[in-house]
């Protein structure tokens, strides 16, 4: 069973733990991860919004705009289950890039048969029909890719990331959605083909291995059904997952049911459908608030907490829209509102991926999209029934009783959601249905028992200290074991990408020093980029001595490039290369790597700007230069503001600015100076 180790006093004395990880805009995986999603997002609210328009235009049937995105919704439901224990049988990078290729293909024919004119509606259903199938597949295998992309520590703030992201990506939907089918009907179709292709792409440059680990059960491997029945064990024996999964559908119900009232209370208040407009915007600008500062309350307040406020708060703004006279109040309220659901949905996700293994991680992405999605029909369709029996006032507060009765089981089911009071970090996975427990079964038992079998085994290490050891030779024994014990732990310490990196220079230099075959290049870099601990880098560095100073870095010589686009795609610079004095960056739906680590400069000084819109670039500066970072961030990171000087004469300058926008331009520092053989 996998626990999280807690800093020891000598880690508190030495500092040799990394207390915090580095941002995640930092991780160049994720961003591909990011972006990608994002531009996806993006392309199906176009989509979304396109569909009905085109059903209404072309047969003048409100049922027939409701077939084909029922069409969309239960091929995602029929495969969402087969989707989820796929990603736990087969390569799940496989199954991004064959899902949102297939989404690519179903959204380039529907933009084809529109173009050609008089499309075929039963074939217009069939391809809605394609679509969801290939969305359920690619569902089942967001949320465990995700794992082996992030640190489980950062999971929360990843999460939030992707929830602010998608907030940005339905507030521009609906209006570009709109933009584009006003200039032809098949533009949205084929925006949205793109947006696919476009993640297609950045699933493919992911670098990090991405699961799962190869089948390592005695026997054959069991079947699909087999393994489909075994992630429902797992949910089952967890009383933290039955009771979030269930309250979380609910939830979902009540709210599709109250985002409905919404848009009508607003017309009853006077509004017309620019103040609709603008109270979901606001409404969205609340969830990326949300999203925003989630993991900070979260870390502050703790989970419990958290959840709570956040379910009782809910309530109230259902109380207040009620009263409110004006429609832009309205939108402030539905502010508020989104601005509490968001962190809510942090801290139960976050702790349902931290509690279940990587083994079963895509049945329990099936289990949870599968549980809400199967329900959420039900919240329109109950609303609409009872604003027109009860009035849309009455209907209301009806749903906020809903609501007030669903906050109140967060306290009646206080043992079930008992969990949350241990940190994120501590929390240990279950045990998979069938393996010997090497603590309890249930999670929260687990938990409670790994603090105590923590206190006690402390208590008989104070004991032990306390006596007498009269045996020199058993005294040097407990020494050289504590050393192994050390060593060990250290091996264990997850790897980043710059200790990655580090040991690939060593790998190439020692390449190109004749150490190595180039035969063997390949293979050494492959088994660098896949370790994940010190103790798997050392394997894939051994024998190799550290790369010592550099020469001149200031050359006469010819800039090998000044210009680098990352759009629906990726640039990198790397080697020895030669900088410009100007350098420009642009990544726009994509990605980017500057590699200066080995760069050499055409003049003293150098200015960078980098801009990344929707995108991520990232800059890897030696320590031997002077840096400064100047730009700027808006809903994104720019790397580290300020300046670092150097006292070697002659040392080159660099100065990077731009902006970062919905994405993020990162800087990382790379040891330069290291001693040579020793």
């Amino acid at each position: 069973m996998a626990t999280a180790q807690p800093r020891s006093d000598e880690d508190e004395r030495t500092g040799e733990v990394d207390t915090a990880p580095p941002s995640l805009w930092r991780n160049l995986d994720y961003m591909y991860w990011w972006t990608g999603n994002g531009v996806s997002t993006l392309g199906t609210s176009v989509t979304t919004l396109a569909f009905p328009l085109l059903m209404l235009s072309a047969t003048g049937s409100v049922a027939q705009a409701g077939v084909i995105t029922a069409c969309h919704m239960i091929g995602t439901l029929v495969m969402l289950p087969v989707g989820g224990v796929l990603a736990d049988r087969v390569s799940r990078r496989a199954l991004m890039i064959s899902a949102s290729f297939g989404q690519a293909l179903a959204m380039g024919a529907v933009a084809l048969l529109v173009y050609r004119g008089d499309p075929v509606i039963l074939l217009l259903d069939a391809l809605a029909l394609a679509g969801g199938l290939a969305a359920g597949l690619r569902s089942g295998v967001s949320m465990s890719a995700l794992r082996r992309i992030v640190p489980k520590e950062q999971v929360p703030t990843a999460t939030a990331q992707g929830m602010g992201r998608d907030m940005v990506a339905h507030l521009l939907g609906a209006p570009l959605g709109g933009l584009l089918y006003s200039m032809s009907r098949w533009m949205p179709f084929l925006f949205d083909a793109l947006s696919f292709l476009f993640v297609t792409l950045a699933s493919a440059l992911i670098r990090r291995p991405l699961g799962p680990d190869p089948y390592t059960g005695q026997g054959p491997r069991p079947g699909l059904f087999t393994e489909m029945a075994d992630g429902l064990r797992i949910v089952r024996g967890s009383r933290y997952l039955v009771f979030t999964i269930v309250w979380g559908a609910l939830l979902n119900v009540v709210a599709e049911g109250f985002t409905l009232l919404f848009v009508v209370l607003v017309q009853h208040r006077g509004g017309s459908p620019t103040d609709v407009g603008t109270a979901t915007s606001l409404a969205l600008v609340g969830g990326l608030l949300g999203a925003t500062v989630g993991p900070a309350l979260m870390r502050r307040m703790g989970a419990r907490r958290v959840m709570l406020v956040a379910a009782w708060l809910f309530v109230s703004c259902f109380a207040a829209v009620v009263w409110v006279p004006s429609p832009w109040q309205i939108g402030l309220v539905m502010l508020v509102a989104m601005t509490s659901m968001v962190p809510l949905n942090v801290v139960i996700e976050s702790y349902q991926v931290r509690l279940v293994p990587d083994a079963y991680l895509g049945r329990l992405a099936a289990v949870v999209r599968f549980s809400v999605q199967a329900v959420q029909w039900t919240g329109p369709l109950a609303a609409g029934f009872l604003a027109d029996a009860l009035g849309v006032r009455t209907a209301v507060l009806v749903l906020a009783v809903c609501m007030a009765a669903l906050a109140l089981a967060l306290h009646v089911a206080r043992s079930r959601l008992s969990l949350l009071d241990i940190p994120l970090a501590e929390v240990r996975e279950i045990d998979p249905p069938g393996v010997p427990a090497s603590g309890p079964v249930v999670d929260t038992d687990a938990n409670d028992r790994s603090k105590e079998d923590s206190s006690e085994e402390d208590e008989r290490r104070a004991e032990a200290g306390c006596g007498r050891v009269d045996d020199m030779t058993e005294h040097s024994g407990h020494h050289d074991q504590n050393k192994q014990m050390e060593k060990a732990r250290g091996s264990e310490l997850l790897a980043s990408d710059d200790d990655r990196n580090r040991v690939a220079e060593k790998v190439r230099a020692a390449v190109a020093a004749g150490r190595l075959e180039i035969a063997d290049l390949d293979a050494r870099l492959a088994q660098v980029y896949e370790a994940r601990t010190h103790g798997e880098l050392d394997v894939a560095g051994r024998g190799l001595p550290d790369i010592g100073p550099r020469d001149a870095l200031v050359v006469d010589r010819a800039p090998t490039s000044r210009f680098a686009l990352g759009m629906f795609g990726g640039f990198e610079r790397q080697g020895e290369w030669v900088v410009p004095p100007r350098f420009t960056a642009w990544s726009m739906w994509g990605g980017g790597r500057l590699d200066l680590s080995e760069a050499r400069y055409a003049e003293q000084e150098t200015v960078i700007r980098a801009v990344a819109l929707f995108g991520g670039t990232e800059i890897v500066l030696p320590d031997d230069i002077e840096v400064e970072v100047r730009g700027f961030g808006l809903f994104g990171v720019f790397g580290k503001r300020g300046a670092r000087k150097h006292n070697k004469p002659g040392t080159p300058r660099v100065l990077i600015k731009g902006l970062a926008m919905f994405g993020g331009v990162v800087t990382k520092t790379r040891e330069m100076n290291r001693s040579v053989e020793k």
